[in-house]
């Protein structure tokens, strides 16, 4: 059932069918519902997840808010981070819909990885094509935020009055 699913998740995608039924065995399944926390950001994480069904919102904290940051979609994954580097979770993730998340704790994912050397290079390149394509997203993010804030500091009504305001 879930050996399926897999072909259709990125970081899985080039493993043969025999791949995916060995890394099937230690996956674990868990559904949340909406107002749940699937990871609080800042707390241990120590699996990876993948998106089974539903939607996650991700957000982070600035100053005393919740920052929205983007939603993840079924067959997305999640704590890749905290499986390169042993972290923490880097975001809060929330279903925003009844969702079914499959997870693969740290240490038979690491035995998978070890058994299983080719898949592991497939996982590990897979992983920093993900990386790369949102290094790119977030270049993006930071490109426009400077180009808003160029437009800003050049407009003279806006240096007016946000002199006046720190009077």
């Amino acid at each position: 059932m879930y050996a399926n699913f897999l072909k259709n998740v990125m970081l899985f995608a080039e493993f043969e069918s025999s791949e995916s039924d060995a890394l099937y065995s230690s996956l674990v399944s868990t559904r949340y519902a909406p107002g749940d926390v699937i990871l609080q950001e800042g707390n241990a994480n120590r699996a990876l997840h993948i998106l089974r069904s539903g939607r996650v919102r991700v957000t982070r904290r600035v100053d005393e808010s919740e920052v929205p940051l983007c939603d993840l979609l079924e067959g997305q994954t999640f704590g890749e981070l905290s499986i390169i580097e042993d972290g923490v979770a880097s975001a809060s993730l929330r279903p925003a819909s009844e969702t079914e998340v499959l997870s693969i704790p740290m240490q038979p994912l690491a035995d998978f990885l070890r058994q299983h050397p080719a898949a592991a290079s497939k996982f590990w390149r897979a992983i920093a094509v993900d990386l790369r394509r949102r290094l790119l997203q977030t270049n993006d993010v930071v490109r426009s935020y400077f180009e808003i804030n160029r437009a800003l500091v050049d407009n003279p009504t806006f240096r007016q009055a946000y002199a006046m305001c720190n009077r």
